[in-house]
């Protein structure tokens, strides 16, 4: 679940650039999408959710390709350079866990590709 400031820009987002499905159940001041394995759904609020860290984890099986054809869609990733932590090609890699890449959606809520080891 997440909460967007503009209902239609959201739906613009997830529909056209990340490509899910809008689905028929939807009600009004909500967007329900269709991830293939279960439900997102984007309710409306006047202002924007303020969280700093990841509101939504995607698992995928090959997130080289996902992150590829995501940002040829026009999806910005975000990259981090820690001492511990960094990002190669929008990915980081952690031993024993997986590999992951983040990006925001319109209203800056954070969304993680994952995928496990």
């Amino acid at each position: 679940m997440l909460a967007s400031t503009d209902l239609a820009r959201s739906q613009e987002f997830y529909e056209q650039t990340l490509g899910l499905p809008l689905s028929s159940e939807t009600v009004p001041n909500h967007l329900l999408f269709d991830t293939g394995t279960g439900t997102l759904l984007i309710y409306g609020r006047p202002a924007a959710n303020r969280a700093d860290h990841t509101q939504v984890r995607v698992w995928t099986s090959d997130i080289d390709r996902d992150v590829h054809d995501l940002a040829e869609r026009g999806v910005v990733f975000e990259d981090y350079d820690f001492p511990r932590f960094k990002t190669v090609a929008h990915i980081a890699t952690t031993a024993g866990l997986g590999r992951s890449a983040w990006f925001k959606d319109p209203d800056g809520n954070t969304i993680a590709l994952f995928q496990a080891e």
